[in-house]
């Protein structure tokens, strides 16, 4: 089984960090965001490849080329050297087309036609077991024909209209996702749910679904799936969840990290990644 990790944005909200770091590369209490997401896809044990999407070198500006290819240099290398020898993890040029155009490159790139595929964001930081939520999407694809499960978490309700809100029914004991309401007011979301950024999909069913183009996941493959009732809900409790994409929220996972409230990746009696 194939995990893709999209770790090619530019993190310009981040600037100026991110003009000497790549975004997954940020280290939050002395490990790199990329390592709490690797961590992540390696908790299914089916994985036995990890493509990480890194930024190409596209675009009319020089400059931002430059440092789009640097950025991807940057990663490479990190992976390269960074102990992963229990999996095959490699990284993956892509257009920047966003979430949808990104993935269809890697699929098609990588002759990847069928079968079960883990996709994961590069730049929010959790601990999650994806074992058990691989385990559901093959239920659920077996009970009710879907084709795709996202990871769902509840979020406080003053927090809503920061996220993509899932509108959620249940059928024979399982979670579908009816729609998403982006950034909802507290009073009209439909549900508490949140979108965590990973997601398990069969190929064979959604890469037709796919755009040609620029577009994101949320705005093409899920409503699609969505709309004939195969999109699944994997609704867990999450113990942390932060998107390092702005600044402040960079600076706040490393504040409680050294509190001991968001705890990192551990570190194999050599000093590398563990499983």
């Amino acid at each position: 089984m194939k995990a893709i990790i999209l770790a090619a944005g530019k993190g310009t909200r981040l600037r100026p960090l991110t003009y000497g770091i790549p975004k997954p590369l940020l280290p939050v209490k002395g490990r790199p965001v990329l390592d709490w997401v690797v961590g992540n896809v390696l908790t299914c044990n089916d994985v036995d490849e990890v493509l990480v999407a890194i930024s190409g070198t596209i675009g009319d500006d020089l400059h931002e080329r430059i440092l789009s290819h640097t950025h991807g240099i940057c990663i490479d290398s990190y992976l390269k050297n960074s102990g992963y020898s229990n999996v095959n993890i490699r990284t993956v040029p892509t257009p920047q087309r966003e979430t949808a155009g990104d993935i269809f490159h890697i699929l098609l790139d990588n002759e990847i036609k069928s079968g079960k595929i883990i996709v994961a964001y590069g730049d929010n930081l959790t601990n999650v077991n994806l074992q058990r939520m691989s385990e559901y999407h093959d239920r659920c694809r077996e009970r009710l024909g879907t084709s795709a499960t996202v990871l769902l978490f509840e979020v406080p309700e003053k927090d809503v209209s920061r996220f993509g809100i899932a509108k959620v029914r249940n059928e024979s004991g399982f979670s579908l996702i009816e729609s998403f309401v982006e950034k909802p007011e507290p009073s009209e979301a439909p549900s508490r749910f949140a979108n965590a950024g990973y997601y398990i999909m069969n190929v064979e069913d959604v890469i037709g679904l796919f755009p040609r183009g620029k577009e994101k996941v949320e705005r093409s493959v899920f409503p699609a799936l969505a709309s004939e009732g195969k999109l699944a809900a994997y609704i867990t409790e999450l113990p942390f969840w932060i998107d390092i994409g702005t600044k402040e929220a960079y600076e706040e996972a490393n504040k409680l990290a050294h509190k001991g409230l968001v705890i990192p990746p551990p570190l194999n009696e050599n000093g590398d990644n563990n499983e």
